[in-house]
């Protein structure tokens, strides 16, 4: 399936975005099999399982347990795959969880209800009729009764420390603010890293290991997606939208982190990134994780739930396709900065004579993301390098600035806003360009990276530029 599907990619990119773009994608997936083919997904160990286990029960004699509500819509579910999904939950080191089960297949799906039937914590309901995705699940959250509640997929599988993992930041936040209720915990929005497993060869690939928050990067690509819980109160009232099945998740996602984060950039550390693969998304055939383009109507859906949010908050911004399904661009008219008054400067890529990029994006340590990478390459399976994201620094060789900021450019750099940035060596630029991104950030604005606004220089990178 692996060599089919990857010609079918293929035929399809070429026919969307021409044979040389194409080429240059198909050159960069070989790269990436070669390393996926050394990702292995090494389960915990029987001991570490048992002292989590050991440690939920010491909390659970306190009374202090934040209580987790995983929601699953079935409908027409294969019976393997739900005991598979069933068992991820029961298998979980940390206890206090309700399991709801929003079944809309025809018939009663009687394994269900009889593993409903044995553990008090699964709650099963057989809905009137399929109403989609965002019905069914709505119905599944009416029924929860959690402090949090999780989405899952019915045919996919948590791993045992999920909700251990999650039920720690909770824990570690109301620690630092001193709260009781876990009603009252700041955390909003929760979500880890996942991979993929071949239903068929019984393997795990493709690992997704995200970045902490980042709103730009939200408004790029779907890429909190799985294992995501939220604070009840919230999903409750945002609930998913019909109107935007095959994105549902998405759209609420935006939502979610938009209200708190779109233009309040300190608010950020409400939503919380796990950095440990909790999430096994299931690949088999027709699923989305097996081939994306099987489900091309989502990703239009994606579009407009972007749209859709653009409108909401009044910004004047028009959400694009980008070459790569799934994944998206706002284009601001006028410009960003008359749009969103969280971005204090925006930057782009340096590519250097051979057209690979040598300034651009940098990350705090002073590190270039995606140096050395061809034009021409996206950055890997999650498209990285293609998109617009925020940033700890960019590049004050290509950077457009807020008007209040520029002031603070000239005093930070000493450089006139305007003129040539030549005669410093490449860490001198590194330093100057970190120094004001952090002066920028500050001042409770965001860096914004833009990968379409692109520089080449005409001299040798090194040295003197």
């Amino acid at each position: 399936m692996g060599i089919i599907n990857a010609v079918h990619k293929t035929i399809a990119y070429a026919k969307r975005n021409g044979s040389r773009a194409a080429f240059f994608a198909a050159l960069e997936r070989l790269s990436d099999n070669y390393k996926d083919r050394k990702y292995t997904f090494t389960p915990l160990s029987e001991t570490v399982l048992k002292e989590q286990r050991q440690e939920y029960k010491l909390l659970a004699e306190k009374e202090t347990t934040v209580r987790f509500s995983i929601v699953v819509p079935l409908y027409n579910t294969p019976e393997n795959y739900l005991k598979e999904m069933i068992e991820s939950v029961t298998a979980q080191t940390y206890g206090n969880w309700e399991l709801v089960l929003a079944d809309a297949s025809e018939s009663p799906l009687e394994l269900a209800k009889t593993l409903a039937g044995e553990d008090p914590r699964i709650c099963y309901y057989h809905l009137d009729e399929n109403g989609g995705i965002s019905h069914n699940t709505n119905k599944a959250l009416e029924k929860a009764k959690g402090d949090y509640i999780g989405l899952l997929d019915h045919d996919d599988i948590l791993t045992p420390d999920a909700l251990y993992e999650a039920s720690r930041v909770i824990r570690e936040s109301m620690r630092k603010g001193k709260l009781v209720r876990f009603s009252d915990c700041p955390l909003r929005l929760i979500y880890s890293d996942e991979d993929k497993f071949d239903d068929k060869k019984g393997r795990y690939y493709q690992p997704h290991i995200k970045p902490q928050f980042n709103m730009d990067y939200l408004l790029s690509n779907n890429y909190i997606c799985h294992f995501t819980l939220m604070r009840s109160d919230i999903i409750k009232r945002l609930k998913l939208r019909s109107s935007f099945d095959g994105a549902q998740d998405y759209d609420l996602f935006l939502r979610a982190c938009a209200e708190t984060a779109l233009f309040m950039p300190q608010a950020s550390g409400q939503i919380v990134h796990i950095g440990k693969v909790l999430y096994h998304w299931r690949c088999h055939a027709g699923s989305t994780a097996a081939n994306p383009t099987s489900k091309t109507y989502a990703y239009e859906a994606g579009r407009k739930a972007l749209q859709s949010l653009m409108k909401d908050y009044n910004i004047g911004a028009l959400a694009q396709e980008l070459p790569h399904v799934g994944f998206y661009r706002l284009n601001y008219n006028p410009d960003v900065f008359s749009q969103r008054r969280d971005i204090g400067c925006i930057g782009g890529k340096i590519l250097d004579k051979r057209d690979r990029i040598c300034g651009g994006m940098y990350r705090g340590n002073g590190t270039l993301a995606y140096e050395g990478l061809p034009e021409g390459f996206s950055g890997g399976l999650q498209h990285r390098a293609v998109l617009q994201q925020d940033a700890y620094a960019v590049d004050i060789r290509c950077i457009e600035i807020r008007k209040e900021l520029i002031p603070l450019f000239e005093e930070t750099t000493g450089i006139h806003y305007g003129d040539p940035v030549e005669g410093f060596t490449r860490e001198e630029i590194t330093s100057l360009s970190i120094r004001f991104g952090q002066e920028v950030r500050k001042r409770g604005f965001r860096v914004l990276w833009d990968p379409q606004k692109v520089m080449k220089l005409h001299t040798k990178e090194s040295g003197k530029v």
